[in-house]
C-alpha cells in the first residue's frame, strides 16, 4: 500500500527517532522483565507450575531458526525478558510456600527460634519460626496443622528476646486477614512471601530457652545493641525511635502521632534506609578513606587513591545493607553503590541510568513481588525521575557551579535541594496517592529543605561515629547530637504537617490509570530528544482518571459485622460502635469521598438505608429478618440466612462473605446493582485461602 510523502516521512521520523535511541534500548529490559512479573500477579488463577519454564522453552525453540538474523533476536528478546519475568514471580512463589493458619486458635504453648524481632511503641513484635507443636486440636475434636512461622506481638512489659533464640511463649494465632476491599493492601500475599502464615498475640511473658547460636543472626544482634545504646542516650522516646529507624532502620517503636507528622510532611522517607542512607554512609566512608590516603604523601603519590577509596566502600556497602535487614529500598541502593564503585575502579561514567536499570532487573529477579509493592515503586520511581532531571540539565548545571563568586554555593545548595525534592516528589506523587492515598504539598517541600540537610550532614555521620564508637563506650556523646539532630526533625515535621495544604489526599482509585501514568513515565525518563515528551499524554491521561475512580454505594466486611453505605450528600455513613477500627478507618480513606458522615440510625434489630432506588437492609439479629426481607432487596446479615428464608434480589450472610470476603456494592442508574467482592479482584491463587475465617 502506497503512503502520502507527507505521511511517509512521519513513518521515516519515528523510524529514525527509534535508531537514533539505540543506547537506551537496554533501559527498557527491567521494563520486559516488569511486565512479566506483574502479568503472573494479576492472574485471575494460578497458573500450573510448569508454565514459566514451558513458556521460556517455547521461545527459547521458537528462536532458534532465526538465532543468527539480529533483527529477530532484538524482536524476541522483549518477549523472552517477559516470559523472564514471569519464570521467576512463579518460581518465588512457589519456593516460599509454607502452611497458613485456618483456624483462630485457643491458647496454646508455643515454641521457636525468634527469626526477627521489633520495638513497638509499646511492648515489641517478633517473628517464631520452627514452631512447635506442629498441629493444634480444636473443641469441635479436629486437628489442623500450625505454620511454621508466625508474627506475635507482645504487650507485656519484658526486655524483648534476642534474634535467634529459642523461646517459649503462651499465645493465641489468627488467620491472615484479608484485604478490607477489592483492590486494597493484600497483607495475605505480603505475608505468603514474608515467609509467615499467622499473626497472633502473646498472653504471657516470653521466656528465652537457649541463645542464638547461628552466624546468620549476628547482624541481628549487632542492630539490637544499637537500639539499646541508642534508647539509654537519648531520652525522648520519639526522639530515640526516629534516630534508631534513621540509622539501622527500626522504627516500629515510633509513637502514631510522631509518624504521622512525619508522614504527613513527607519525611516518611528518612525512616525508610534507601538511596538517601546508604549514598551518606558510602560517600562517607569514600570521603574519609580518600582523604587520609591523600593525606600520606607517598600513598597520595604512588597509590591510585581514588580506587582504593572506591575499592573500600564495596563491603561497608554490603555490611551497611545487612545491618539494617537488606529491605528492598537499601538492596536497590547498595546495587547502585557498587555499580558506581566499580566503574570508578574501572575508569567508566559510574553515573548512567544504565545503574538503574541493573538495579532492577537483579531485584526483579530475586525479590519479583517487590513489583507490587509501593516501596519499590515509589524508589525507582523517585531515582529515575532525579537521574532524567540532571541528566537533561546537566549542563546548565555545570555552568552554575564554574561560578567562583562565594556566594553562589549556598544559594546552588538550595537551589539544587528545591529542585531534587520537587523532581522526587513529583516521581513519587502517583505511587503514595495509589498506596497511601496522599502526597505532601507544600509541607513536603518545606520540610525536606530544612530536614534533610540535618539528616546528611549531622544524624547520619554522628550517628555512624557513635556506632563505631560503642564497643569503646564513648558513644554517649555522639549518639545526644544525634538525638538534637533528630528532634529538630521532628520540629519540622510537626510544624509543617498541619500548615493549609499540606497535602492532597484522594480516595481509592484502580490500577489502570497507575499502569498509564506508569509507561508515560518510564517512556519520558527512557528516552532522550523531543520525542521523549509523548510520554507526558499517558501520565496526563492517567491523572485525570483518578478523580473519576468509582465509589461504592454501599459496604459490607468480611466477618460480617461492619456495615456502610452512602448519604445521598456523598458522605460514607458507617454502623456505629467501635467495632474493627483498623477497617473503619481504611474504608473511610479509601471510599469516603466527601468524607466520612454521622453514623447510620439503626434500630436494636437491623439497620434499614434507601440509596439510588434500593432499599438495603443490614440485619443484626434474626428476629429482623423477615420484616427485613419483604421490605428490602438487598439484605446483608452477620448471621447464617438460608436463602429460602429470605428470597431477595442480593443475600450477603455470614457463609457468603466468608467466601467471597469484603463486598463492594454499586448501585447504576438502570436499577442494576453491580458487586464487587475480595475473591474475585484477587482470584485463586497460592496465597488466598478457600474461606476467609
Amino acid at each position: 500500500m502506497a503512503f502520502p510523502d507527507g505521511q511517509a516521512r512521519d513513518f521515516g521520523r519515528i523510524g529514525d527517532f527509534f535508531l537514533s535511541q539505540r543506547d537506551r534500548w537496554v533501559l527498557w529490559a527491567p521494563v520486559a522483565l516488569g511486565l512479566g512479573v506483574g502479568g503472573y500477579f494479576s492472574l485471575a488463577a494460578e497458573p500450573p507450575a510448569w508454565a514459566g519454564g514451558m513458556l521460556l522453552v517455547l521461545l527459547a525453540a521458537l528462536l532458534a531458526p532465526f538465532a543468527r538474523n539480529r533483527a529477530a533476536v532484538l524482536l524476541w528478546l522483549p518477549f523472552f525478558l517477559a516470559a523472564l519475568g514471569f519464570a521467576a514471580a512463579q518460581l518465588r512463589a512457589h519456593a516460599v510456600a509454607a502452611p497458613v493458619l485456618e483456624y483462630r486458635t485457643p491458647a496454646i504453648r508455643l515454641q521457636g527460634r525468634v527469626l526477627s524481632v521489633e520495638a513497638l511503641p509499646r511492648g515489641f513484635r517478633f517473628v517464631l519460626g520452627d514452631i512447635s507443636p506442629q498441629q493444634v486440636r480444636y473443641s469441635w475434636g479436629k486437628s489442623y496443622p500450625l505454620p511454621s512461622a508466625a508474627r506475635i506481638t507482645s504487650r507485656i512489659h519484658q526486655p524483648p528476646p534476642e534474634a535467634g533464640a529459642t523461646v517459649e511463649v503462651k499465645a493465641k494465632l489468627l488467620p491472615l486477614p484479608p484485604p478490607v476491599l477489592p483492590g486494597a493492601y493484600d497483607f495475605q500475599r505480603a505475608a505468603w512471601f514474608g515467609g509467615f502464615g499467622a499473626t497472633g498475640y502473646a498472653l504471657g511473658p516470653v521466656t528465652t530457652l537457649s541463645l542464638p547460636r547461628d552466624w546468620r543472626y549476628v547482624c541481628a544482634a549487632v542492630r539490637a545493641v544499637i537500639y539499646r545504646h541508642i534508647a539509654a542516650a537519648i531520652a525522648d522516646h520519639d526522639a530515640a525511635a526516629v534516630t534508631a529507624g534513621i540509622l539501622i532502620g527500626q522504627r516500629g517503636a515510633i509513637s502514631p502521632a510522631a509518624w504521622n507528622d512525619m508522614s504527613r510532611a513527607g519525611l516518611a522517607h528518612l525512616l525508610a534506609v534507601a538511596g538517601l542512607h546508604t549514598g551518606v554512609v558510602t560517600g562517607w566512608i569514600f570521603f574519609f578513606t580518600r582523604l587520609l590516603l591523600a593525606s600520606i604523601p607517598y600513598a597520595a603519590l604512588r597509590w591510585p587513591v581514588k580506587k582504593i577509596a572506591a575499592a573500600f566502600s564495596i563491603p561497608a556497602a554490603l555490611f551497611y545493607l545487612f545491618l539494617v535487614g537488606a529491605p528492598l529500598p537499601a538492596m536497590r541502593a547498595v546495587i547502585m553503590v557498587c555499580a558506581v564503585m566499580t566503574a570508578i575502579i574501572l575508569d567508566r561514567d559510574p553515573f548512567s541510568p544504565r545503574l538503574l536499570a541493573l538495579a532492577a532487573a537483579v531485584i526483579l529477579l530475586l525479590r519479583p513481588e517487590s513489583l507490587v509493592g509501593g516501596s519499590f515503586q515509589m524508589s525507582f520511581a523517585a531515582v529515575a525521575v532525579l537521574i532524567a532531571f540532571y541528566e537533561g540539565t546537566r549542563g546548565w548545571w555545570s555552568g552554575l557551579y564554574q561560578d567562583k563568586r562565594w556566594f553562589m554555593r549556598p544559594v546552588l545548595f538550595v537551589l539544587a535541594s528545591t529542585a531534587t525534592t520537587a523532581a522526587a516528589t513529583l516521581g513519587t506523587a502517583p505511587y503514595a496517592l495509589y498506596h497511601f492515598l496522599r502526597v505532601p504539598l507544600v509541607a513536603g517541600f518545606l520540610a525536606n529543605l530544612l530536614a534533610v540537610p540535618v539528616a546528611v550532614f549531622v544524624v547520619l555521620p554522628v550517628g555512624m561515629v557513635a556506632c563505631l564508637l560503642m564497643p569503646f563506650g564513648l558513644d554517649a556523646v555522639p549518639l545526644k547530637i544525634a538525638g538534637y539532630g533528630v528532634k529538630a526533625i521532628l520540629a519540622v515535621a510537626a510544624a509543617t504537617a498541619h500548615m493549609p495544604y499540606a497535602a492532597l489526599h484522594v480516595g481509592g482509585w484502580p490500577l489502570l490509570p497507575l499502569v498509564v501514568i506508569t509507561f508515560g513515565g518510564l517512556w519520558t525518563c527512557i528516552w532522550r530528544g523531543s520525542g521523549r515528551w509523548l510520554g507526558l499524554l499517558p501520565v496526563l491521561a492517567g491523572a485525570l482518571l483518578i478523580p473519576f475512580a468509582p465509589r461504592a454505594d454501599a459496604l459490607v466486611s468480611t466477618r460480617a459485622n461492619l456495615f456502610a453505605a452512602r448519604a445521598a450528600d456523598g458522605r460514607l455513613r458507617l454502623l456505629p460502635g467501635r467495632a474493627d477500627r483498623f477497617v473503619r478507618n481504611e474504608w473511610g480513606a479509601r471510599e469516603g469521598g466527601a468524607g466520612v458522615g454521622a453514623p447510620l440510625a439503626c434500630g436494636a434489630d437491623a439497620c434499614l438505608v434507601s440509596a439510588k432506588g434500593h432499599l438495603v437492609a443490614f440485619a443484626k439479629d434474626a428476629a429482623a429478618l423477615p420484616e427485613d426481607c419483604k421490605k428490602a432487596d438487598i439484605v446483608a446479615g452477620n448471621f447464617a440466612i438460608p436463602p429460602s428464608a429470605c428470597p431477595v434480589a442480593l443475600l450477603l450472610d455470614k457463609a457468603a462473605l466468608r467466601r467471597t470476603g469484603a463486598t463492594a456494592l454499586y448501585f447504576n442508574p438502570d436499577g442494576t446493582v453491580t458487586a464487587r467482592t475480595v475473591f474475585a479482584a484477587r482470584g485463586r491463587r497460592l496465597w488466598t485461602p478457600r474461606v476467609f475465617r
